[in-house]
């Protein structure tokens, strides 16, 4: 009994040094530069968000965030690049339902699982897609964009960020669910100056940056993702106008912003960058940004965007497969 109770104190004294220590490293978090990696290139939506929200986080935590774009692959050199850092908290990922969900199901050897290798920070915000076209293009809604394509099949190319990417698979899906058949020309760079130049006929942007393109007159909308119109874009119908079984809820086309942290960054750490973000992203200033963006702003907590994140991982599994988009 006096082995097991000697044990036991040693154990409460063992715990009571070791607490002490960890609120230190904590209430120290951060001493240095944060770096928040972006797998996308500079000028699409998620790094126009990405520097908004990393302005504002740098000044409530007294350092620098840094943004590294770090492009390819449907997002994926980004997500591995944030995968293999240690878990410190002084590399986020700033991930998309695309390089989050769709990517690493898209690769046949993705190298990392984004279930397994993240640990979730907290969504920023809700942000549907626009389908838009060259203005030379001889349609102006999806009507005319469907009655077209299957009258010239194989003829129509559209551009995405590259294969497995959520404008790749999102207009494959709806093209099958359409029956008409187009071409994916993958991109590593931002493709919207070659829809406006008319070399590629085809893009779905994010509303961040086609609510610009459409309102200067340097593209056209033909249908927004989900069910709700866009406040900027009245005019525009939505998916599930012309076709109530195409992009139900946003489910195909429409996408989440969200900061994750690899698995095994220190559970308080998380707790202290989700408190500043949702701050963040409850202030008027910002949420008036993303509203005039066409963005719907969330703040939510690390479990919620969990929970959402490894849904989405399980639902485009099954679309991947059903279209069977693979690459080695």
């Amino acid at each position: 009994m006096k082995r097991r109770e000697l044990l036991t104190q040693a154990a409460v004294a063992a715990t009571g040094l070791a607490l002490p220590h960890a609120f230190a490293q904590t209430a120290a978090y951060p001493n240095r530069p944060i770096r928040l990696i972006v797998p996308f290139p500079a000028g699409v939506s998620p790094d126009v968000v990405a520097r908004l929200i990393g302005d504002k986080l740098s000044a409530a935590m007294g350092q620098p965030v840094l943004i590294d774009n770090r492009p390819g692959a449907g997002g994926m050199i980004g997500a591995l690049a944030a995968a293999a850092t240690p878990a410190d908290g002084y590399t986020l990922f700033y991930s998309v339902k695309a390089s989050h969900a769709i990517a690493p199901n898209v690769y046949r050897d993705p190298k990392y699982n984004p279930p397994r290798d993240f640990k979730a920070v907290s969504q920023l915000l809700l942000v549907p897609h626009v389908l838009t076209a060259t203005l030379k293009a001889p349609y102006n809604n999806m009507r005319e964009l469907v009655d077209y394509a299957k009258k010239n099949p194989g003829k129509i190319d559209f551009a995405s960020l590259g294969v497995g990417s959520q404008p790749h698979v999102a207009l494959e899906a709806w093209s099958q669910r359409l029956g008409i058949k187009l071409n994916h020309v993958p991109y590593k760079t931002n493709p919207s100056p070659d829809v406006m130049s008319g070399v590629i006929s085809l893009s779905v942007e994010a509303s961040t940056t086609a609510i610009p393109l459409i309102k200067t007159g340097k593209v056209k909308a033909l249908g927004i993702s989900g069910a709700q119109r866009i406040p900027n874009l009245p005019d525009v119908p939505t998916m599930t106008e012309f076709d109530a079984n195409l992009d139900v809820n946003g489910v195909i086309g429409s996408s989440w912003h969200g900061i994750f942290a690899p698995t095994g960054t220190p559970n308080d750490v998380i707790a202290k960058l989700n408190a500043e973000i949702v701050k963040i992203v409850k202030t008027p200033e910002i949420q008036g940004r993303m509203l005039d963006l066409g963005l719907t702003p969330t703040g939510t907590t690390s479990a919620a965007l969990d929970a959402v994140a490894n849904s989405d991982y399980a639902f485009w599994n099954k679309v991947v497969n059903d279209l069977n988009i693979k690459v080695d």
